[in-house]
């Protein structure tokens, strides 16, 4: 058996054409070591100043060429088998850790959203808001968009109450809505039932000379007739949605007229069931907030949603300390506000007790007619109202309903609120890839978290602040916005929008970082399939989807921004946005200068 040559010169022996040969070993001029000798390979004696290694005879030099072309042949072999092993496991490792398209409904649905929603026909460097919301003519806000789809689910609960237990409390919310959606049993009582109220409260003499009404102050019977007349009015119109089609037609031209004057758009319509989804939803909320939950808000859906929020509410306090404008001792108190933050997802506790809402509804009496009922429901509610006020109530009192899609922070309690309806598709689902929940959902998390320190950027807000570098980058902000064209006929007030500006500006950013960051933790990430766009393509695809809104349906006392300005102010505002798309310098959605607020 021959021994094998030292390893460190393999790669020299697999690049030979002819293998390893002896004549690699005999002396060089100067050289360390000797030739390798000539004779049997046996153990010898050596002289101490000779190397064991320079004694060792070689057998003939074909036995030797043989021997070393078979031992290339097998290290080869070997080499190649490793290098094929590992090219194999390569790709296994990069198709299992790289995007993969979800395949799950949800997914589906999401894509075919985006697919019908978007114009991918425009360039995103050069309009990002068209290329994922389209022209936006006729298109409803996102947020209004996802308000009518609760309301469609609430439907479609209300409409079946055979496949639910329902308690006294409950049962009584969906006789409510069974009356209120019977447009042919209100058409044919018509105006009796409220002549039947108006006598009850002692009649209303409209008939006498209107100067009785116009200067009643000459006889203390004519002042109390003014009052009673004040009173039926009033009565009138709070009970004009259960009343026939007459008196509903009547009340929207009135409301029609109104907008008129002051400039605004006409009101839409609404169909009859969603108006009695409404007002069920008002008379008796924690009974639909019950069902909502168990409907559209699973406990997998809230640990997901919670697991978003804490990434998002991480990154905010790690990405405080590199905000340049603040000093330390704002900086630590900032950080402090955010980790001592309540958060309320879902729905409000009192909502979710039956008991509650069989105490609730004990003075509502469902009468014969729908608005005998509608009266009774409002009694109840005025009274529940005057009651919460008058006694202390030890948890934040919601704002929204459950099925309601504004978050809100709270600076008495120091509560974020996000209420179940919000947190559905398009804008969040446990099954959606990471980076639509991040873009969409958590930009909203970032953007309401933001507003915890709207405060330290009006002027004097923080006096112990860089002053200086503060109105340098609010003013940066202002020219960024006041920059990217808007179209024609429509303008805004800069300074009317800058917190909601600087919300939204700093709501993307921590949301971005909050995603890549779970990108370095995390593998296995999917896509939306037939997009052809990257994960993170498609997170800044689902921020802009969340802002979509017909330009004109933007009024100018809103204090966001009109909705193309909340998709490109930020998004051209950030470096990474114009990285992936592969903007040209100079785009609208690659500045040549960008604003760091937070």
């Amino acid at each position: 058996m021959h021994p094998l040559p030292d390893p460190a010169s393999l790669p020299s022996l697999l690049l030979s054409s002819r293998g390893w040969r002896p004549e690699w070993g005999r002396t060089r001029p100067g050289g360390m070591s000797r030739a390798w000798g000539r004779g049997p390979f046996l153990r010898q004696e050596f002289p101490a100043q000779r190397s064991p290694v320079s004694q060792v005879e070689w057998p003939q030099e074909r036995h030797i060429t043989a021997g070393f072309m078979v031992r290339r042949v097998l290290v080869a072999g070997l080499l190649f088998s490793l290098l094929l092993g590992s090219s194999v496991l390569l790709v296994y490792i990069f198709r299992s850790c790289g995007p993969r398209p979800c395949r799950t409904p949800e997914c589906h649905d999401l894509q075919a959203h985006y697919l019908a929603s978007g114009n991918t026909s425009v360039a995103p460097c050069t309009d990002f808001f068209s290329f994922a919301c389209g022209d936006a003519k006729g298109t409803k806000s996102s947020f209004q968009a996802l308000a009518e789809e609760n309301k469609r689910r609430l439907r479609k609960i209300l409409e079946e109450p055979g496949s639910r237990h329902l308690g006294t409390g409950e049962d009584k919310a969906f006789q409510f809505y069974s009356s209120c959606v019977d447009t042919g049993a209100i058409e044919a009582e018509g105006a009796a039932p409220l002549r039947q109220v108006i006598e009850e409260l002692g009649g209303w003499r409209i008939s006498e000379p209107t100067c009785d009404l116009i200067l009643p102050f000459h006889t203390r019977q004519s002042f109390r007739d003014f009052l009673q007349s004040h009173m039926i009015l009033g009565l009138v119109g709070t009970l004009s949605p259960a009343l026939d089609s007459k008196f509903q037609e009547a009340r929207r031209s009135l409301i029609q007229k109104l907008r008129e004057l002051t400039q605004r758009p006409p009101m839409p319509t609404s169909p009859r069931w969603m108006k009695c989804v409404e007002e069920t939803g008002a008379f008796f909320e924690p009974t639909l907030a019950a069902l909502f939950i168990h409907e559209a808000f699973s406990p997998k859906t809230q640990s997901a949603a919670m697991e978003l929020f804490t990434a998002i509410k991480d990154t905010l306090i790690a990405r405080l300390r590199r905000v340049p404008w603040m000093d330390e001792k704002t900086r630590k108190e900032a950080q402090d506000r955010v980790t001592q933050l309540q958060v309320k997802m879902g729905g409000p506790e009192w909502a979710l007790k039956p008991s509650l809402a069989r105490e609730e509804y004990n003075d509502i009496q469902l009468g014969p007619s729908y608005l005998q009922s509608f009266l009774s429901c409002v009694r109840s509610l005025r009274a529940r109202i005057v009651q919460n006020f008058l006694q202390s109530f030890p948890q934040h009192r919601w704002q929204v309903s459950t099925w309601g899609v504004s978050a809100y922070y709270s600076i008495s309690d120091h509560v974020v609120v996000f209420p179940a309806g919000l947190l559905q598709p398009p804008f969040f689902h446990p099954g959606y890839p990471r980076a639509v929940n991040f873009g969409a959902a958590g930009s909203i998390m970032a953007h309401e978290l933001l507003h915890i320190f709207s405060q330290l950027l009006l002027p004097g807000g923080c006096p112990a602040c860089d002053t200086h570098a503060l109105q340098g980058a609010l003013l940066c902000l202002k020219r960024h916005y006041q920059s990217i064209p808007l179209p024609s006929g429509l303008s805004f007030n800069g300074s009317w929008t800058l917190l909601e500006n600087a919300a939204d500006i700093g709501g993307l950013a921590i949301a971005l970082q909050a995603y890549s960051r779970r990108l370095l933790r995390y593998y296995g990430e999917t896509i939306l399939p037939n997009l052809d766009l990257s994960p993170l393509q498609l997170f800044f695809r689902s921020y802009a989807q969340v802002m979509c809104r017909e330009p004109s349906t933007w009024e100018p006392q809103d204090p966001h921004s009109p909705p193309m300005l909340r998709v490109h102010g930020p998004l051209s505002n950030m470096q990474a946005f114009a990285r992936h798309f592969h903007c040209p310098r100079g785009a609208l959605m690659n500045p040549s200068s960008r604003c760091q607020l937070w």
